[in-house]
């Protein structure tokens, strides 16, 4: 039987695919990833159930931390990237993206501490995802956090808990410098960062529970600027930070000698102006580990919804 030249076509273009693939492919590297899974007290945690995802085509290395804490795993693919997940009764999901890369020796050893936060009083708390922009410049525009809106005249809110003011120079076309300023209205009230990974592509970086569980008694700040600069042909310089979160204190009530007698505590996920915040309304209760099923806002719209504690 005499091959057509169809097939002929045919096999030598499955033939140059596959050359060119296995030409253009990274070549085959033995890797050995060592995790460590801690408490937040940096206990190690035994028996917790640990994933390593090393291609999307695989099933996943896993098994159970020892005494010590320590899983290793090792093998041998092209796979740049690799994927830690660890997870135990009592304790809030981790999640990593460790990208490898070209074949170097170090980077493709890995030594990954995971740190396994305790659930300790997941609690309701007024929580909302915010996309907002300045209703009015130059001029201080109040949010009340229990609504979820601006105050009068820009929104429904009744109780102005921060304070924006922008400040936009627009100098020339594709020149322009922007200043924000969130303060606070009552003394006592602010607050202070963290730093946290933030979301990749709506994967969670880090702990599901990004926060502490309490938020701090004091090292609050009355004010914090945000500046965003843009010049003709140059980056945008910003202090922005996708990776910084904060906690704040708002409704303080303070004595004659300057104590807090009372206040009410929260945090952000998120740097301004697109953030989610959450907000414990029970006075002087540090707790802000909020549990997802009891979200104590209301006629949320999907975009606003929070699902992380």
């Amino acid at each position: 039987m005499k091959t057509s030249m169809k097939t002929i076509i045919c096999i030598f273009l499955v033939l140059a695919i596959r050359f060119a693939c296995a030409q253009t492919y990274p070549p085959e590297h033995q890797w050995t990833a060592t995790l460590k899974a801690v408490d937040d007290t940096g206990q190690p945690v035994a028996g917790a159930k640990v994933f390593i995802d090393y291609s999307v085509y695989k099933e996943p290395i896993s098994g159970l931390t020892d005494t010590n804490g320590i899983f290793i795993a090792t093998h041998r693919d092209a796979t740049e990237d690799l994927g830690f997940r660890a997870e135990k009764n009592g304790y809030y999901p981790y999640l990593f993206e460790y990208v490898k890369g070209s074949y170097d020796v170090a980077r493709w050893n890995p030594t990954q501490t995971i740190i396994l936060k305790k659930k300790t009083n997941p609690i309701p708390m007024y929580a909302k995802k915010v996309n907002l922009g300045m209703p009015v410049f130059d001029k201080p525009a109040g949010f009340d956090l229990m609504m979820g809106d601006w105050i009068a005249p820009y929104g429904k809110g009744v109780n102005a808990d921060l304070m924006f003011t922008g400040h936009l120079e627009n100098n020339s076309e594709g020149d322009t410098d922007y200043k924000l300023t969130i303060a606070f209205p009552k003394n006592g009230d602010g607050i202070q960062e963290f730093s946290a990974p933030a979301n990749y592509q709506g994967i969670i970086q880090g702990s599901e529970l990004r926060s502490a569980q309490e938020a701090p008694a004091d090292g609050y700040q009355a004010e914090w600027i945000q500046t965003s600069i843009r010049k003709p042909g140059k980056p945008i310089e910003t202090s922005k930070n996708v990776n910084r979160n904060y906690y704040f204190r708002v409704h303080t009530k303070l004595d004659e000698s300057g104590n807090v007698v009372s206040a009410r505590y929260g945090k952000i996920y998120g740097d301004f102006m697109q953030f989610s915040y959450y907000l414990n309304p029970t006075p002087n209760d540090r707790n802000i580990e909020f549990d997802p099923k009891k979200n104590l806002m209301t006629n949320l719209k999907p975009n606003e919804g929070v699902s992380q504690p």
